[in-house]
């Protein structure tokens, strides 16, 4: 793309932005009501949760974790394979299809009403967002000068977190509407019909994509398979090992976040409040906080040509957020721990990205950006498995520490931050930033 000037990456963001924000806004409306959904289709929800009193979230974690599994399951190996093909046949093709699987996957949520053919959905699901998310980053990566990168992906980034700040709030509204139209009896209609509103939002998001403009050919396209193994051959033994201990630490955070992603709405729903309004205002100002906190870790990489400290220091205050997390059954108080773990996280995660991009070579960023998200996919599909049985074994049992009595749930939410500890400290070790004088 050096033809295209310096600002030639601008237009390329602007429709990956575009893109971006429409689609996660559908997918941020239905995230709150899903566990709902789940425990309605269960049959152990009969009436709105806002009227229900106590909700017995954790009779749904091992559906919810299956339904994690099933994304990550097939989200997984695609990442991998998608990886190499966008390197070899052209990431915006990728993107595109990508895009159209993801509409197909949410008109199929409007069809169907039973969990087997929702784990079906997630699981394709899951091979789309494999050819759009990080083959969309790898595709900016490879458009954008090392130190526009940091800028390029947290904008990108900030459009699904601004996205994920209206789409809870929104997808609530949607439910209560649809409610008070149908009545307590038509409780499954009402907590499927933001599934109508991400049916649009994917179909809206794949008309955009056509404005894409393609990668020259160039120098950033291997020729194939072979092209493709030599590049990596032939990394310099820093490069390759940081590449590895990042692999190592996207598998041990995969497996920790699929924990989380389980246990975390279970505990919010059966600890502190479940009222539906509620989780999406949570949701809403996790989002929020994020966007500032996202935008000047890009800022800030740039600006002192340094990501690695950036990195570092929200990995390692987000992993002590999880710990104090499930101390609290305080609405404000957890409102509180959700803010700090949004901003050290949002720190954090823009700046690994683009210093993995840093790291790998022109013309192999999607092959190394799809095994990172092989291996961090992985440890999210076995977290999710993980999380469940946890939940369930742990979450009626309470422990007694220092005089104090903890609910079992600090079992899943403690396990979570010493992985994050332990894959921050291998990261603090063993991966080495590039020079900042190197393009």
């Amino acid at each position: 793309m050096g033809g295209r000037g310096n600002q030639g990456w601008l237009r390329p963001l602007a429709v990956l932005v575009a893109a971006s924000f429409i689609v996660n806004l559908g997918f941020s409306a239905m995230s709150p009501l899903f566990p709902y959904l789940v425990l309605a289709i269960k049959g152990v929800l009969r009436e709105p949760p806002e009227a229900a009193g106590t909700v017995e979230a954790h009779a749904g974690a091992v559906e919810l974790g299956a339904l994690v599994a099933a994304f990550m399951a097939a989200r997984a190996p695609v990442a991998g394979l998608v990886g190499f093909l966008s390197d070899a046949l052209g990431k915006r093709e990728v993107i595109m299809l990508g895009m159209g699987i993801y509409t197909a996957a949410a008109l199929g949520f409007l069809a169907f009403n039973d969990l087997t053919a929702f784990i079906g959905l997630r699981a394709l699901q899951g091979v789309a967002s494999a050819m759009v998310w990080p083959v969309a980053e790898a595709y900016l990566a490879e458009v954008t000068p090392r130190w526009s990168r940091g800028k390029a992906i947290s904008i990108y980034s900030s459009s699904m977190l601004i996205a994920q700040v209206a789409g809870p709030s929104l997808g609530v509204a949607v439910y209560k509407l649809c409610l008070a139209a149908v009545g307590p009896g038509g409780l499954i209609l009402a907590l499927k019909a933001p599934m109508a509103l991400l049916a649009a939002t994917c179909a809206a998001s794949t008309i955009t994509l056509p404005l894409l403009p393609p990668i020259s050919r160039g120098s950033t396209r291997v020729e194939g398979l072979r092209g493709v193994i030599r590049g990596l051959r032939d990394l310099p033994p820093t490069v390759s090992r940081s590449l590895k201990v990042m692999y190592i630490n996207g598998l041990v955070n995969g497996l920790a976040m699929g924990i989380l992603n389980t246990a975390a709405v279970a505990y919010i729903v059966e600890e502190v409040v479940s009222d539906p309004l509620y989780i999406g205002i949570f949701f809403t100002v996790f989002s929020l906080v994020a966007v500032p906190a996202t935008m000047l870790a890009g800022w800030l990489t740039d600006r002192v040509r340094r990501r690695k400290p950036v990195a570092l220091v929200g990995y390692f205050a987000g992993r002590a957020a999880m710990f104090l997390l499930p101390l609290t059954r305080s609405y404000v108080l957890l409102l509180a721990a959700g803010v700090l773990l949004s901003t050290v996280f949002s720190l954090s995660a823009p700046s690994m990205r683009a210093l993995q991009a840093d790291l790998a070579p022109p013309g192999l960023r999607g092959t190394v950006f799809g095994v990172q998200q092989l291996f961090f996919n992985s440890g999210v599909l076995i977290g999710a498995l993980m999380g469940g049985y946890i939940v369930e074994a742990y979450a009626e049992r309470s422990f007694r520490l220092l005089s104090y009595d903890l609910t079992g749930y600090i079992v899943p939410f403690w396990l979570a931050g010493g992985m994050g500890l332990l894959t921050a400290s291998l990261f603090a070790l063993y991966v080495e930033e590039p020079s900042p004088h190197q393009d």
